[in-house]
């Protein structure tokens, strides 16, 4: 029997075709892993003990027969020997486990564990760490983020090194906390880590590893909170739900679109301060649309603006096309350029030769599809099929060093997995990167506009997510980026634009030479957002 998230994370290593060869077991193996404590219970422990037990049970961790996967496995039951803070096994049984010649190995028990066993499979032993790895935390997994109003949660696949507080980084993954409720926060957590081995089995097999050096990691101690801590988690946890429902119900987001005449270069990377009278905003379409969005390009001195057309009322959008006038300083009224049954969002646009193109965000028709401007009618056609049987979530394509890159997040990680694909020619071939997720961090993965080119280096915009949607866009330089490799860090924040009516976040940014295009939001109530979440959380309960 297997918490749901492990089942998870060892049946998407054999779908994937990796073989599962060797059950470990052991006597005296603990299970001090995230966030419920060993057997032993204090009297100033009992209260946590008792939310753990009958409050505070996420999905992820119920009980799954693994019986029918572990069939055909080898089972060994050791009895490790205490030495030191380590957990460490017998001579002979540690040649038993080498002579399997193990890829690696995945640890979901005892306690710490060190010695010989950590080198006995070829790729060492993997184990899943819960919090921030320079902020050491005391408390389950899940536990001091909210405590602490911390508000992203790290989950980390480590590779144990026999020094104790230092391990081998192997995936890193952050996701947004959610302050309003311990079991969700923890169930997010323990999901995300059941993809992190298969994501990274799946890279060796394709190219191998390289192995980082090892780092000092403080983590989380998973050591139960004491029922004082508990009773001010408590009160916590209910300030920021009701915190929560206020947001939820009463708070729709009212995006809008604003045109600075500043390069994009002079905004992302050299933090200008942008003042109310440098930035012309749209006019907003009555009480239940909003704009947002915004993509163009330029066609006869003027800006063309290709954006989101939200309806509140409807829950869907169109894409629409506005013209702004420099010289008059003003918009036309938007019109229908790309309509169809389902929701459309992020018209991403380019050029390539003399066509112009765009490349909306239609996850729910499960393909990336390309659309083409007619000049004869002043609309987009559909052109093509990129990628079929893929749910993407904003499609961002640019051709760099001779070849074409696209970036995208799936439906089921939106906000915090990073996807690239690549393909010598605009129309086809795209491939997967080995490395795919290049990245899970919700602070700065899901596309967020154009990239651009700086002195020869390329800048990828991202939305931070962190705390709430569209933040801000976090600006990450592409430090590495082949059919092999990909790395990019954050080097710089854009927004929110503090100096406006749209004061609560930005989430997307579009250069177009002197230009720059972006969209902000602020919040209002709106009765039929209202009504259609009141219904969702009747329809859950």
């Amino acid at each position: 029997m297997l918490e749901k998230w492990q089942a998870t994370a060892i049946r998407s290593l054999i779908e994937n075709g990796h073989k599962l060869i060797l059950v470990v077991t052991g006597t005296r193996a603990g299970g001090r892993q995230n966030g419920y404590g060993s057997a032993r219970v204090s009297r100033d422990q009992l209260l946590w003990s008792f939310c753990t037990r009958y409050f505070f049970r996420p999905p992820q961790k119920q009980k799954v027969d693994m019986r029918k996967e572990m069939e055909s496995a080898r089972h060994l039951d050791c009895l490790p020997i205490q030495m030191d803070s380590a957990e460490c096994f017998s001579d002979e049984d540690v040649a038993m486990i080498r002579s399997e010649e193990l890829d690696f190995i995945l640890q979901f028990g005892f306690d710490t564990i060190g010695g010989e066993i950590l080198n006995a499979a070829k790729y060492g032993v993997w184990s899943f760490l819960y919090g921030n790895e320079q902020l050491c935390s005391s408390g389950p997994a899940g536990f001091m983020e909210i405590y602490s109003n911390i508000p992203v949660s790290t989950v980390i696949l480590q590779r144990l090194t026999e020094v104790t507080g230092k391990g081998i980084i192997l995936r890193k993954a952050v996701t947004n906390t959610l302050l309003h409720s311990f079991q969700a926060n923890l169930d997010v957590l323990l999901w995300v880590s059941a993809s992190l081995p298969y994501f990274l089995a799946n890279e060796i097999s394709l190219q191998g590893f390289h192995f980082p050096p090892p780092v000092g990691i403080s983590g989380t101690d998973c050591k139960m909170p004491g029922n004082v801590k508990v009773i001010l988690f408590l009160l916590k946890l209910l300030r920021n739900r009701m915190n929560f429902y206020w947001h939820d119900l009463f708070r729709a987001e009212k995006w809008n679109i604003g045109i600075i005449n500043h390069s994009i270069q002079e905004l992302a990377l050299n933090r200008y301060e942008i003042k109310p009278e440098n930035i012309l905003w749209m006019r907003e379409r009555g009480s239940h649309h909003y704009y947002a969005d915004p993509s163009g390009f330029m066609e006869e001195n003027k800006v063309h603006i290709l954006m989101e057309d939200y309806s509140l009322r409807e829950n869907k959008a169109h894409i629409s096309e506005a013209v702004f006038d420099p010289a008059r300083k003003s918009f036309s009224i938007p019109l229908i350029s790309i309509e169809t049954k389902e929701h459309l969002s992020y018209p991403f646009i380019f050029t390539h030769g003399e066509n112009i193109y765009c490349l909306p965000s239609s996850f729910r028709y499960n393909h990336i599809g390309l659309y083409k401007r007619n000049y004869s009618e002043g609309a987009f056609m559909a052109d093509r099929v990129l990628i079929d049987k893929i749910d993407a979530i904003d499609p961002t394509l640019i051709s760099f060093n001779d070849r074409w890159w696209l970036f995208f997040t799936l439906r089921q990680y939106s906000n915090t997995h990073l996807y690239v694909y690549s393909s010598d020619e605009l129309y086809g071939g795209y491939k997967p990167h080995p490395k795919n997720p290049v990245k899970i961090d919700i602070r700065s993965s899901r596309p967020a506009g154009l990239p651009f080119i700086h002195q020869g280096q390329l800048f990828r915009p991202a939305k931070d997510c962190s705390g709430t949607y569209g933040r801000r866009i976090a600006i990450n330089k592409v430090t590495a980026l082949s059919e092999q490799d990909y790395q990019e860090e954050v080097v710089s924040y854009f927004g929110p634009l503090k100096n406006s009516r749209y004061t609560k976040g930005v989430h997307t940014i579009f250069g177009l030479g002197k230009y720059t295009l972006v969209d902000a939001k602020r919040y209002k109530f709106d009765l039929h957002h209202f009504g259609r979440n009141t219904g969702k959380k009747f329809q859950k309960r």
